[in-house]
């Protein structure tokens, strides 16, 4: 497979998007001209839109929407996250308004979103590239690359987001246009981690990445295998892991800090604007108060004022705690809004520490590397230090605690750099090794064995009558918490008997997806614990009779001998960090043809299986 002509990561984040681009001869370029942003310097671009009201298309996206208020416009916000229907569910129930009513409504503000981010993108990257590449954007072998939650770990999740990237046109402009599913936050940001070395790595080290963001916080638990300058290389100890919490959820918290706060005085309400506390919550001030929030000369102030958005300066009530337009908040008070996250934070990184324990692993982390929006903040930093300076945990008891380079762009530069550096080196990722966070199976027959095969579905062998095969059974081929490498798919090999006259050449293949624990896998499928994840349908059309391989069966006195045929192929599984994709290989080689050789229609009950 060629090199593409440009690379481009996506990091569609809960309330801030990323994204970067790059060439085989250049560095890594960060998008930074946003529309709305005036001067071009931010980094990132909002992840919100705005419909008119009753409309389905929106009239405005990013920047332009952040500081509009408008009764004739609908705001859309945190909607990446609600592709989860367990997120969904549980914020419904909390009364949250501007919920999307199904996962499917939530798919269409993803995609909504991310073809404005596609556009913008594309015209920013032609506008860069128009004298090296005369040919135009569509000629172009371009590849897109996209992150998603360490959180999401159901395939139907994943296909919702790839079927939204799709229809967002990312991948489908040209021949050589393709678009993936790539690593997940975690690996990308422990990539950027290993690249741009916060830490003076040394071989044998182990690192946890805490990848703390707007709406998710996702971990990786790593070892340095290589420091080599060029091309350094890690490998997962753990299966990643993430927990719900995020900069958004500060962001809450504030809105019904203000909101409590007003409750109280009715009569300040009616002359206040509509919808106050969202808008503090969003407004400029507010934000700078959360990036510098824990830094010495915020903490040694008593009170800080956080500007009302369309408050006049005029305006002061003592009771409300409202100064000239300025409404007055203590350090006890911010620090309620951050200690339920920083809670959060703590419980999972004492969760994947504890892992290690109770398998009998030695080994020490050695640091803990923050990033994202919250992981940068220094009131969370210092928490954490706090926490695990002094830790008895036999697993980390000489830990530090460091911030990540640019700690919100280490997903876009993770995806960049670990696909840069299969381009150079042969395809050697800087991720050498994962953990398999679900166990997959392929169903099949076995040669039937009353002993194993108690209760279970039997059926005659069409060309030998002595043979018996229990139908339905589980073949598995990688279990929870194996390692995985990448480049290495798992191959099934299948073997059909054809009798001399059958033409046959299209079957079907059912796999399973088991989240449970290694010991408890079904040996079949009439066992509970497995899902019907897909079938795969093998089209070898195109293959003659003379390319199979003959058996003869020889004849008895009483019974004439016939002949039969064996088609033998594989359906390779590469297993990636977060998506599943299938090979159909026949004869030593990935079958081609004039037709599809492999289709996967996807069990929707068994794609929203879930991980714990």
């Amino acid at each position: 497979m060629s090199n593409p002509d440009i690379i481009v990561s996506i990091d569609l984040g809960t309330t801030f998007t990323g994204v970067a681009w790059t060439t085989p001869r250049r560095s890594i370029d960060v998008l930074h001209n946003w529309p709305g942003t005036g001067d071009g310097s931010e980094k990132k671009v909002p992840t919100i839109l705005l419909y008119p009201n009753g409309q389905t298309t929106p009239s405005s996206w990013g920047y332009s929407c952040v500081y509009s208020e408008s009764s004739n416009m609908t705001r859309r916000e945190f909607f990446k996250i609600f592709l989860d229907q367990e997120t969904l569910d549980a914020t419904r129930r909390q009364g949250l308004p501007g919920i999307p009513e199904t996962t499917a409504e939530a798919r269409k503000y993803v995609t909504d979103y991310l073809r404005h981010v596609y556009e913008h993108t594309k015209e920013t990257i032609e506008r860069e590239t128009e004298r090296l590449h005369r040919g135009g954007w569509r000629d172009l072998a371009v590849e897109f690359l996209f992150s998603v939650p360490t959180t999401w770990t159901s395939q139907g999740i994943i296909n919702d987001f790839k079927q939204a990237i799709r229809e967002a046109g990312f991948g489908t402009e040209g021949p050589g246009h393709s678009a993936a599913v790539d690593l997940t936050e975690a690996e990308a940001a422990a990539v950027a981690t290993l690249k741009y070395s916060p830490a003076d790595f040394a071989q044998g080290d182990v690192f946890m990445c805490i990848d703390a963001g707007g709406g998710t916080t996702d971990l990786a638990l790593m070892e340095v295998m290589s420091v080599d300058a060029a091309f350094p290389q890690m490998k997962q100890i753990a299966e990643v892991q993430g927990t719900g919490v995020g900069a958004s959820q500060v962001d809450r918290l504030f809105a019904r800090l203000v909101a409590q706060r007003l409750s109280g005085f009715p009569d300040v309400l009616e002359q206040l604007p509509q919808n106050l506390p969202a808008r503090m919550a969003r407004s400029p001030y507010f934000r700078m108060m959360k990036y510098t929030f824990g830094e010495r000369a915020f903490m040694e102030l008593p009170r800080h004022f956080v500007q009302m958005e369309g408050v006049s300066c005029d305006f002061s009530h003592a009771e409300a705690g409202i100064d000239q337009g300025r409404m007055i908040f203590t350090i006890g008070e911010f620090e309620a809004l951050f200690d339920p996250a920083v809670q959060g934070i703590v419980t999972r990184v004492t969760e994947q520490l504890n892992w290690l324990q109770k398998r009998g692993r030695t080994e020490q982390v050695k640091y803990f590397v923050l990033s994202g929006g919250l992981g940068s903040n220094k009131y969370v930093q210092n928490k954490l230090h706090q926490h695990f300076e002094n830790s008895e945990h036999p697993n980390a008891g000489r830990v530090t605690i460091l911030c990540a380079q640019e700690p919100q762009l280490v997903v876009v530069r993770g995806l960049l750099e670990d696909r840069k550096q299969r381009m150079e080196s042969g395809n050697m990722s800087v991720l050498a090794s994962r953990i398999a966070r679900a166990s997959y199976g392929v169903v099949v027959k076995q040669v039937y064995s009353p002993v194993r095969h108690f209760h279970a579905e039997v059926q005659e062998d069409q060309f030998d009558k002595t043979t018996k095969f229990a139908l339905n059974q589980i073949q598995w081929l990688i279990k929870k918490g194996d390692t995985v490498t990448p480049g290495n798919p798992l191959i099934k090999t299948l073997q059909i008997r054809l009798a001399a006259d059958d033409t046959t050449r299209a079957w079907d293949t059912q796999f399973v997806v088991c989240h449970d624990e290694p010991s408890y896998l079904p040996a079949s499928l009439k066992h509970a614990g497995a899902a019907r994840l897909c079938e795969v349908k093998s089209n070898l059309t195109g293959v003659e009779q003379h390319q199979l391989s003959m058996k003869h069966k020889r004849g008895t006195c009483f019974k004439a001998g016939y002949k039969f045929y064996i088609c033998e192929f594989e359906i390779r599984v590469i297993v990636a960090p977060a998506d599943l994709r299938f090979e159909l290989w026949f004869g030593g080689t990935k079958f081609s043809s004039d037709h599809e050789p492999i289709t996967v229609i996807w069990d929707e009950a068994g794609t929203r299986a879930k991980g714990g």
